[in-house]
Order: structure tokens, then sequence, then C-alpha cells
């Protein structure tokens, strides 16, 4: 255990970058007086992680591929290499194809389990598997089908062709993706989503390759609080205690060592393009973590930082009361724009 424990909560998107006319949305769909207090009193620095996935990895020294640490969390066999995969849907626009993702997109254990088992029926031959468990999935392959494609979150929302290099060597990617296309076409599961009117899954996409067998790693984390899956992942990976959110009280916190929280909620809305979830998530994280977070710090004395990706790291703790000359801000001016 560490000998100097702290609270990080890892919020990613949490403040954006979101359009300015959503940062401005949010004067009229607070208040937020909790998290107002926690940017205003805390001290700042810039933090180089942009993203969740990047902000998890961070945890881990030294930092591995996403497909290496949840090859390890699955336990896939010795040998092949891991890439994190995600559902998708592919909108046809006129002769080209839109990536959406997002929480839209979050199959049930059960549906994940019959697309897991047909694709490894009809594509194992090729030496690759799919598995999904607690809402995570992971690929894995005899040999690298190609050159690392993007991460998700810089795909989501775009045109196919523009995201894909057009070259040879990413060709294999390319033949993978638009099988698996006509795979996902009438698969049993899109026939039931499409007739209660959910978004069908009509595709997969692959990124963040490494080695399942890489080097053992390590954090200086004593337990993880999260409802995200990959954080869950990287915690099994770490062998490290992981709790939902809802399992969690004050005092569980204040008493425990280094703690991480991962709370996702905020991208997760941007990931699928919705602006009202991000409000929402805002409002949630206003009514739950906010006044944790800050009372944690000033009544606990608790070490707390909270890290919201591009917009950094903010420090709170018992001398925060004193800062009495920082004036506290309305939400939408820490909102980064896009």
């Amino acid at each position: 255990m560490s000998t100097t424990p702290g609270i990080r909560c890892l919020a990613p998107a949490l403040l954006g970058p979101v359009p300015a006319t959503l940062a401005d949305a949010t004067a009229s769909a607070g208040p937020f007086p909790a998290l107002e207090y926690l940017l205003g009193k805390a001290r700042r620095r810039r933090d180089g992680a942009a993203d969740g996935e990047a902000l998890i990895r961070g945890l881990v020294t030294p930092s591995p591929a996403p497909g290496a640490l949840l090859a390890r969390a699955f336990a896939a066999p010795a040998g092949r290499r891991g890439y994190r995969a995600a559902p998708v849907h592919l909108r046809p626009d006129r002769d080209r194809l839109l990536l959406f993702a997002g929480d839209a997109l979050r199959l049930s254990d059960d549906e994940s389990s019959s697309i897991c088992t047909d694709f490894n029926r009809l594509f194992g031959v090729d030496g690759l598997a799919l598995e999904s468990r607690d809402g995570e999935w992971l690929l894995t392959a005899e040999q690298p089908p190609g050159p690392e494609l993007p991460a998700l979150r810089a795909v989501a929302g775009q045109y196919l062709d523009t995201v894909i290099p057009d070259d040879a060597a990413s060709r294999p990617w390319r033949q993978l993706l638009n099988e698996v296309q006509m795979f996902l076409f009438d698969h049993p599961v899109n026939s039931a989503r499409e007739a209660r009117g959910d978004l069908s899954v009509n595709g997969l996409w692959f990124w963040g390759g490494g080695p399942g067998d890489a080097a053992a790693a390590d954090a200086d984390v004593d337990w993880i609080v999260t409802d995200d899956p990959f954080a869950r992942a990287v915690g099994t990976a770490l062998g490290l205690p992981v709790s939902p959110c809802d399992a969690v009280t004050r005092a569980d916190l204040a008493a425990a060592g280094n703690v991480v929280i991962v709370w996702t909620d905020a991208e997760r809305a941007l990931l699928g393009g919705d602006v009202e979830g991000w409000l929402a998530a805002l409002q949630r994280f206003e009514a739950g973590w906010a006044p944790c977070l800050r009372d944690l710090a000033l009544s606990d004395g608790r070490r707390v930082a909270l890290r919201t990706g591009g917009s950094g790291e903010f420090g709170l703790d018992p001398g925060a009361r004193r800062r009495f000359w920082r004036r506290l801000r309305p939400l939408g001016e820490w909102v980064a724009r896009e």
C-alpha cells in the first residue's frame, strides 16, 4: 500500500471539449455549486492524457497497450495479440458509411455471447477469437491483421473510408471489417434489436493491439471504484479489488488507502453524440461525486485529485478553505470549447 494515500477521480470529458452552444447550456442545466467549488478552490495542473482510455492506462506502470491489458484480464492464451473491440453501428450516407458508437450499442450478456459464439465459429479458422465479459470486448489474433487502427474515440462520427488507410498493409483489416458487416447483417441479435426499435450492431471496431504475454505491470492503487468495463478489466488484470459506484459510501472512501474512481458517463455520452446525455451526466456528477469529493477533502482530510483529461487535474485538500481570494466561476467557464 502507498505511504501517501489519496483519492483520484478520473472523469474524462466531464469538462468537454464540446461545441460552444453546449458549453453555454450548462448555465440552464445547473446549478453546480459543489463542482464549481471543487474546480474553483483546487490547485490546477495540466494533464497530457486526453481521454478515458489514456487516463486508465496511466495508472499502470509500465503502461501496456489496451489490448494487452485486456488479454491478461481475460486470461487469453499466450502467444496471441489482443485488441480492444467494440460493437458499432454503420449508417449509409450516400455512398459512404458513418460509424457510430456509445451507450446505445451496449449489448446484454446474452446478446454479446451469441455474437461471440457465432463469430468464433466463422472466423476461428483465420486464427481469430472474440470474447466479451462484463461489457468489455477482446479480439485475439494469432497474427496481426495489419497496422494499428485508430482508437474508437477517433473514428466515432467519422466516415469509415477516411479512418482506415487505403494501402496494401491495411487491406486485411478492410476485408475483416467488411466480412464482419456481412456476418452481422441478418444476425438474430440484430433482428431482435430492430424489432424492438433498438439500434442494430452491424459492425465491430478493433484497436489498441498488444501482446497478450506482455511484461507484468503494477499500479500504485489499492482499490478501483467504477462502472466502466475497461477500468474493471484493468483492475482484474492487476489483481485489484473493484467495486461498483453504487456500492461505495463516503465513509468507505475516507477510510481507504489509494483509491481510484473511474467515472466515464460524460465521455460515453459524447462518444455516442448524445448532447443531452452529457448534460445529464454533469447533473449526476453534481448530485453524487462532486459533493463527495469536496467533503472528503474538506471534512475528512483526504487528498483529492479530479482528472478530466484535456482540461487537466484539479487537486483539493483541507487548505482550500483558506483560498478565499479564489473567485468561484460558473461551470460554463471551465468547459473546453471545440
